[in-house]
Formats: structure tokens, sequence, C-alpha cells
């Protein structure tokens, strides 16, 4: 039989062949973890997909430069907290939002709202500061670039650069009135010009001015011309200008308008007039019927 001691050797040896082979697989599973961090961190190694929304200003390749990456898109690389970061600091960045989408591959989806261009504004010195409609500049150029948003004159601000925001308040004013404008009305406004009386004048791109009042007085205005610009929509009128400074809308036609709108009114007044006549016509030939069949009757 065993003695004591030779038990408890023997158990001290079990315990050491139990702590060294533990110890092996920790080391083993160390190195395996290492080793694949390492493989899958490595710049060649392509993991997942990149998914971008909402822009087409910003590119793939300007997104892996912001999470700290090249291609080819490796998700291990990326780092959505700076590709957010980078897109909330970019002055064409409304907000932007991130999320992963689990599946084979999986997917980072990057979910950007753009700043929408509102209006040109001549600064300083010549540029044209580009302002969405909270008055941040979203661009400086040397001239208009962007056809489809409109200009306005008459008013300066300062020197200004990208990703300031415009402090004039009549230029505030005028960006407030755009904004309440329906996307398509606005499509259609061509220009507003500010005159030496401080009152704004909008032309449209389709014609005729319209007359809005001053500037401190635009309150209310945006809803006034949306009421006459539904109401005109789709109508071919001709006119020299609108007023929309009062509460009454007085739209001023052409020359040649008033004279087709008179004639228009003499021909329908002709039309209703003959009409009538043959309505007057019927009636008798249908009484000289009546009496002819009466007299046709045999008396009794």
């Amino acid at each position: 039989m065993k003695t004591m001691e030779e038990r408890l050797r023997e158990n001290r040896r079990r315990v050491r062949a139990r702590r060294l082979r533990a110890l092996f697989f920790l080391v083993l599973a160390v190195a395996l973890f290492g080793g694949t961090w390492h493989f899958v961190h490595r710049p060649q190694f392509a993991f997942g997909v990149l998914r971008i929304h909402g822009t087409d200003q910003i590119t793939e390749d300007q997104i892996l430069r912001m999470g700290g990456s090249q291609r080819p898109v490796n998700l291990f690389r990326l780092s959505r907290s700076a590709i957010l970061k980078g897109l909330r600091g970019d002055v064409r960045v409304e907000k932007a939002e991130a999320s992963y989408r689990l599946g084979v591959p999986p997917e980072l989806h990057i979910y950007v709202t753009e700043r929408v261009p509102v209006l040109y504004v001549q600064a300083g010195y010549g540029d044209y500061a580009k302002l969405d409609g909270q008055g941040l500049v979203l661009d400086v150029t040397d001239g208009i670039k962007d056809a489809s948003v409109p200009r306005l004159t008459g008013l300066r601000v300062a020197n200004v650069f990208t990703g300031d925001t415009v402090e004039s308040d009549e230029t505030k004013e005028v960006l407030r009135f755009l904004q309440k404008l329906s996307p398509e009305a606005k499509q259609h406004v061509a220009e507003l010009c500010v005159d030496s009386n401080h009152k704004l004048v909008l032309r449209m791109d389709y014609g005729f001015p319209v007359m809005l009042g001053p500037v401190n007085e635009l309150a209310g205005k945006s809803e006034l011309f949306m009421t006459v610009y539904d109401e005109m929509k789709g109508k071919n009128i001709q006119a020299l200008y609108m007023d929309l400074e009062y509460s009454k809308p007085y739209v001023r036609l052409k020359d040649s308008a008033v004279e087709q709108q008179r004639l228009e009114m003499a021909q329908r007044e002709r039309q209703e007039q003959k009409a009538q006549q043959e309505k007057r016509e019927r009636l008798r030939a249908e009484q000289a019927k009546e009496a002819a069949a009466q007299a046709a009757k045999p008396k009794g």
C-alpha cells in the first residue's frame, strides 16, 4: 500500500500537470486570438460591406478615410465613432447615423442627411455665399454655381467663410420666408431683391415680379403668397406684377391681357344672349304647336 507521503506527492504531480495543461491551452488560445486579430486587421483583408444612404457628395473612399481605413472594406478596421465624428463635422451634413446589420456578409449602414442650399447672397469682396435655411454658409464661390438656388440682391453680408453663420437680420427674415414655401414654389423662385426702401421683391422664373413689402414685415407673407400661388398655378395669367404688400392681393394685368379678358367676357355675354334667344324661340314654337293642336280638336 502507498504511504500517505507517496499519495501526497502523486496528487501534487496531478495538480501540476493540470495546471501545465491549462497554461498551455491558455497560451495557445491567446496566440490563436492574437494571430486571428492580426490577420483580420490586415489592410489587405476584406470583410463586410459598407452602404451609404442619403448623399452623393460623400464617397465610400472618404467614409473609409474618416474611419481610419482604406480599400478593401474591412469592418474590423473601421471605426464607426470616427466616421460619425467626421461626418458631423462636415458642413455639408445636417445629421448622420450609423448602424450594423448582421448577415452574410455583415453590413455597416451610414445614413446621411445633407444640408439643403436655399439662397445665394453676395459677400464682402463680391463673392457669393451659399446658405442653408438657418443661414449657415455651405460654400463661398466667385459666382452662382447652382442655377436651382435663387440669389438675393440688394443686400450684402460681411466677409464670411464656409462654416460661418450669417448674422444679418434682413437675410434671416428672407430665409424664414423661403423656408415656409412649398418645395414646388421654391423651384420657381429665380431671384429676390431688396430695394432702396428695404422692401422685398420676388421674381418667379416664368415672369412677373411679386412685391412683398418691407423685409421686417414678412411674417405671414409666405402663407399669403402660397394661397395666391396655388390659385394661379397652371393658369396662363399675363400680369405686369403682383402686389402682396397688403392683406388683399392685387394683380396688375398687361394691357393685352386686359383686352383679351374684355373680349372673353364679351364673347361669354354673346353666347349667353344667344342661348337665351334660342330658349325663347323654342318656348314660342312649343306654345304655337299647342295652340294649333287645341284649334284642331273638334268642338262638341
